[in-house]
């Protein structure tokens, strides 16, 4: 249950995003005087840093510490049948090979990225079209805690993919794994490489990876809780 700490925290930022539901990036941009060449990290960065005055990271500490809480930020795209989903997989941190070898579900340090969620949502296609940034809109927000079967979902999809990293096959980590997770590669090519166990106390250099929240967990377990009315009228 969400206790009153969190709303306490929250409760601000929620303000400002129920004020902003509707609008474009373009006229966010506007309204905080920011121009294209001095915005960080895309839509993203704009809503999260410049509107909310929150730094996104990717680091084990989520983005309201105080509350354990991460803020997530997803894109939406409407197909021709009328559906609407995720456009893409959300990154959650990187994948230190290492580490993740060394802990246990109990200590591991991606679920201090996944206990409660701050998701802020914005339609950014129509119909297989990607829409200009400036033309991205806000749709609305939802604030997650995954409850305990999920949670032993997450464990799974974590544990799958720790036992490929423990017997030396980090290389081979695909992004068709999980349920809710997925281990997606990262980095400019493949040649983008880093150290990672060899299963015999060595180590082999294998692609960059990142914990994903699957399409499937974005569409199954936040997208049914939004109010889509801006994107349907």
């Amino acid at each position: 249950m969400i206790n009153s700490k969190v709303f306490e925290v929250l409760s601000p930022l929620i303000e400002i995003i129920k004020a902003s539901i509707g609008k474009t990036i373009g006229e966010i941009k506007s309204e905080l005087n920011i121009e294209r060449e001095n915005m960080k990290k895309g839509a993203s960065g704009l809503i999260v840093e410049n509107l909310l005055g929150k730094k996104n990271n990717n680091e084990d500490e989520p983005d309201i510490p105080e509350i354990g809480c991460e803020i997530k930020v997803l894109p939406l795209q409407k197909n021709r049948d009328g559906l609407i989903k995720a456009k893409e997989p959300t990154q959650i941190q990187m994948i230190n090979y290492f580490q993740v070898n060394s802990e246990n579900w109990d200590n591991a340090k991606i679920r201090r990225k996944i206990k409660l969620t701050f998701w802020i949502v914005y339609l950014a296609k129509i119909n297989s079209t990607s829409l200009l940034q400036d033309d991205y809109r806000i749709v609305d927000f939802f604030v997650d805690q995954p409850n305990d079967s999920i949670q032993e979902i997450f464990k799974k999809d974590w544990e799958a993919i720790q036992n490929y990293i423990k017997v030396g096959l980090a290389d081979r980590l695909s992004c068709s794994m999980g349920t809710y997770i997925e281990p997606k590669t990262k980095g400019k090519n493949n040649q983008d490489l880093t150290p990672a166990p060899n299963g015999h106390g060595g180590k082999i250099m294998v692609r960059r990876r990142a914990f994903y929240y699957k399409k499937n967990y974005t569409n199954t377990k936040v997208i049914p809780n939004l109010n889509l009315s801006i994107i349907n009228e």
